[in-house]
């Protein structure tokens, strides 16, 4: 397919005669006699290439230039400009290339050096499009750079974060304690719309006392009450063009909970003790280990505020629920422990392997990373074994209880399957994407399963 430019050139013999010189090398060409007609191109059109000319009847070369570099009308600020000049307009020229030109040409050059030299501004402009492919992969896969796992639930969480880029939506993280919820935050945050901001995070049951907690998000002035002896930001103020995670969000006291979600709602504040509204835009993200919905019945946590920070949940299922993860997570942290403790072991053997595939892990990831951290420091062999995580605790003792009994009669393997995505949509509150999860299958065969047994639940308008 030929490269495409769009010449631009009121002289009409030149052009003509120039288009049909590109044409016979193999480009694409358009012309435009004027800025005009050349803006309306840019924006109907794809070019790979712009060539004008620095004088024009209405809106100049130069304008031209400066209009794509900037980007202005959603114009691509990479594609190259070559500007067309006379011998005696060099310094005009020059002068363009600081601007953002990519090369000058002058009229009077002729046909085999104009190709040449257009050749290796797209050569060039090719090479930079793929650096920049090939660094947007890098920094893609730097965005989960925490979020270790394979198992079908982490890839369908990596999915949904992924979808999510670019957009500063409010996000509630669930899971157990230990999850690894705020390494979700952390990538929603890098995949946001300012990931060079701050990440700016606060455990909203670490401090009991509310004063404290709404001193710690909204800020002091002097004065403000006993103790308050210099103005303090909050972190609400800490997190602006950046990113607020709300750990914890059920221990917060009922208190609280109004002032939060007029925050939320407004991104404004005022500090404690201060009359002036305090412009706080931020990206929030909240997470918690409860379940809202029983804290809402339970008339511990606000409705209004539930509905407010429940508009995209992420459900980070338990260790237990997706051991495929188990070996990945093992060598991850190992691999980060070798390189900060002399001397520790390299590998797992396979019998280690098959012990913390099958061990239950009530605490989740964080156990599991504090038990490789432990056989780091203490194991003094190669590879770690079995009895050396027998001595940390984990052994096959604590391994999880198989789901199911088999009994001695044998049983309808179709009905074992229909109990286990009923007792999944229960578990998941009747959420099909929560239950698929759980089982560590896609939401389509979730979905496909729901039809197979002809499922229904009151919330469901339709299947999904």
């Amino acid at each position: 397919m030929p490269r495409k430019l769009l010449l631009i050139e009121d002289d009409e013999a030149f052009s003509r005669r120039l288009q049909a010189n590109l044409r016979s090398a193999g480009f694409g060409a358009e012309i435009a006699a004027t800025g005009a007609e050349a803006m309306r191109l840019l924006h109907s059109e794809y070019f790979d290439l712009v060539v004008t000319d620095i004088r024009l009847p209405d809106l100049d070369g130069l304008a031209i230039l400066r209009r794509i570099k900037e980007g202005a009308e959603n114009l691509d600020p990479d594609l190259p400009v070559v500007v067309l000049t006379s011998v005696r307009d060099i310094e005009t020229a020059v002068g363009a290339m600081r601007d953002g030109a990519a090369d000058y040409i002058t009229k009077e050059s002729e046909k085999s050096e104009i190709v040449v030299r257009l050749e290796h501004v797209l050569e060039q402009s090719a090479l930079l499009n793929e650096n920049r492919y090939l660094r947007g992969q890098l920094e893609r896969q730097d965005e989960f750079r925490d979020l270790v796992g394979e198992s079908a639930a982490i890839r369908e969480i990596k999915r949904e974060i992924s979808r999510l880029a670019g957009q500063d939506v409010p996000v509630l993280v669930t899971g157990e304690t230990g999850v690894g919820k705020e390494l979700v935050a952390r990538a929603l945050h890098r995949t946001g719309s300012h990931p060079g901001g701050p990440f700016v995070d606060v455990n909203c049951g670490a401090l009991p006392d509310e004063n404290l907690l709404l001193s710690d998000l909204f800020g002091h002035e002097r004065g403000a009450f006993t103790g308050a002896v210099s103005l303090k930001r909050g972190k609400f103020e800490m997190a602006k063009g950046g990113t607020l995670f709300l750990d914890e969000i059920g221990e917060m006291p009922p208190g609280p909970q109004a002032k939060i979600l007029k925050a939320i709602e407004t991104l404004k504040i005022n500090r404690l003790g201060g009359t002036q509204t305090i412009d706080v835009g931020c990206r929030l993200v909240f997470a918690t280990h409860r379940t809202l919905e029983e804290e809402v019945r339970a008339g511990r946590f606000r409705e209004d505020l539930y509905y407010r920070i429940n508009l995209l949940p992420i459900h980070v299922p338990p260790l237990r629920e997706r051991r495929d993860d188990v070996a990945v997570l093992a060598r991850f942290f190992l691999g980060q422990f070798s390189a900060k403790y002399r001397n520790a072991p390299r590998g797992f053997d396979e019998e280690s392997l098959v012990v913390l595939r099958a061990y239950n892990w009530p605490g989740n990831v964080r156990e599991l990373r504090n038990v490789v951290e432990r056989l780091a420091i203490r194991s003094s062999s190669e590879t770690i074994r079995r009895e050396d995580l027998e001595r940390c605790g984990v052994s096959l003792e604590g391994r999880a209880p198989s789901p199911i009994a088999l009994p001695e009669e044998g049983i309808s393997l179709e009905e074992v399957e229909r109990r286990l995505v009923v007792e999944a949509l229960e578990r998941s509150e009747w959420s099909q994407k929560r239950a698929a999860q759980i089982l560590g299958i896609s939401v389509d065969r979730m979905n496909a399963r729901v039809r197979k047994y002809g499922l229904t639940h009151p919330s469901w308008r339709v299947h999904r």
